[in-house]
């Protein structure tokens, strides 16, 4: 690419070199008159840093094996995902309450009364605060007053997620 020679000082070679500008030779200059710079990478090797030969061979070999893609790898490594405690770890217990049914009136279906006893913030007194479940009873079994353990499980309805595990005592009739 030659340009137009004008009074301008931009338009010189040298201002072209200091400027950034097109270092590809002329139409005028051989491909051979220009230097192209060597990459420091592909640099020789001073004679002042030779290494013996047994010692370069295994250098080589390491970059080499570094360097491509079809090397193996040292070990597997562990998925990040998972930790490796869970691989072998059985399925997690699910939870079991012990209360006392207060309805077994629906189908299939009781409510139990879960006791729990909880230390009041301010005062340290323990006080008993109960929760009202819906438990799963496939065979009717239950009967109020009954003291049954029941097994939290995927939800059955909007209101279930509990089933009737075990009739600890039976109610006194």
């Amino acid at each position: 690419m030659t340009m137009p020679e004008t009074e301008n000082e931009s338009a010189t070679p040298d201002a072209l070199a200091v400027a950034g500008g097109d270092d590809r030779p002329s139409a005028g200059e051989a491909p051979s008159d220009v230097e192209t710079p060597v990459p420091a990478e592909a640099a020789p090797v001073a004679e002042a840093e030779a290494v013996p030969e047994n010692e370069a061979a295994h250098e080589n070999e390491g970059a080499a094996a570094v360097a491509s893609d079809e090397s193996e790898p040292e070990a597997p490594q562990p998925a990040v995902d998972e930790p490796a405690a869970a691989v072998d770890a059985a399925p997690p217990r699910r939870r079991e309450l012990t209360g006392i049914v207060l309805s077994s009136k629906a189908d299939k279906t009781i409510t139990v009364r879960v006791e729990r006893r909880v230390k009041h913030p301010v005062y340290g007194k323990f006080i008993r605060r109960s929760t009202k479940l819906a438990a799963h009873d496939e065979r009717n079994d239950c009967k109020e007053g009954d003291l049954v353990t029941i097994i939290e499980t995927r939800p059955i309805s909007k209101t279930k997620s509990w089933r009737l595990g075990s009739i600890v005592e039976r109610a006194s009739a």
